[in-house]
């Protein structure tokens, strides 16, 4: 039985030439949430979905998918890599976001404090989580690290996880000056993709 406050909830899904390729994490990412707001209702089978849409079967875009129970609404846009040259850290002790809702107020709330910077980097308790659309990738010089408690454990970051190329870790905000740079990651952007940003240019420190 639905609970009654269950909200709304998000995909956003790469398509690459009519693919999915992260689609099974999306899969198990809807499952842990319908499970947590409906219980052991019927599943949602991300692959039938998308048989039913009509999809474009060249180049890459952007499936929104907005869901609760079942599929409310579906749009597919155009994908380009948003340039991001410099954050500025905003502190977010008080937002969660620990699933991918519509919702996404609080995080727009705090991205209006960016100031002149292209985009922020949340901090909750001192301890690095996000960008506002993003995980987070250091490199210290020699290997890459993501934070431990993230806001929201994406797809892509639990792709490279289990690949080897990043190792999860506790980053608190006074560790940033070990790094050299910051990557933001998301199903969205390929690896290598994503935006990268020296730590020099990440105010609020």
């Amino acid at each position: 039985m639905k609970k009654p406050s269950a909200p709304l909830l998000l995909e956003s899904i790469r398509l690459v030439d009519g693919q999915a390729p992260l689609l099974h994490r999306h899969q198990e990412r809807v499952d842990r949430s319908r499970h947590h707001y409906y219980g052991k209702g019927p599943s949602l089978k991300l692959a039938e979905v998308l048989e039913t849409l009509d999809l474009p079967s060249s180049g890459t875009f952007k499936l929104r998918l907005l869901y609760g129970a079942r599929v409310e609404k579906w749009e597919v846009l155009p994908y380009s890599v948003r340039e991001v040259t410099s954050l500025r850290v905003v502190a977010a002790d008080d937002l969660r976001y620990g699933r991918k809702y519509a919702d996404r107020s609080g995080i727009d709330k705090l991205f209006n404090q960016r100031q002149d910077s292209d985009d922020i980097l949340m901090v909750q308790r001192e301890h690095l989580t996000d960008s506002s659309y993003a995980n987070l990738a250091l490199y210290d010089g020699s290997k890459w690290y993501t934070p431990a408690w993230p806001l929201l454990r994406g797809t892509r970051r639990a792709q490279l996880i289990d690949e080897g190329i990043l190792q999860p870790t506790i980053i608190r905000l006074r560790d940033l000056f070990h790094f050299e740079q910051v990557r933001l990651i998301n199903a969205m952007m390929d690896w290598t993709e994503g935006p990268t940003i020296p730590i020099s240019r990440i105010a609020g420190v």
